[in-house]
């Protein structure tokens, strides 16, 4: 299945992009801007102990190799 992305979708993702990179620099720089405002990093003080062997994954991997794999499939 293909997928068209039209000019108004295309400027809301580019613009969601663009957001995003400026938030990644910001926790990047470890550093507040002027104003005292803007993006902050969650840390947990108190880790529950269920979330113990809690290991987050790659989407951007599990994604690729979902990928590959599909293609692999239909060879």
């Amino acid at each position: 299945m293909m997928y068209t992305i039209t000019r108004g979708p295309s400027k809301l993702v580019t613009q969601r992009r663009t957001a995003w990179q400026e938030v990644e620099q910001k926790l990047g720089d470890g550093g507040q801007p002027e104003n005292g405002k803007g993006p902050v990093q969650y840390a947990e003080r108190t880790p529950s102990p269920g979330m113990k062997n809690f290991v987050p994954i790659d989407l951007e991997e599990w994604w690729a190799q979902r990928f590959l794999a599909n293609i692999a499939n239909l060879s």
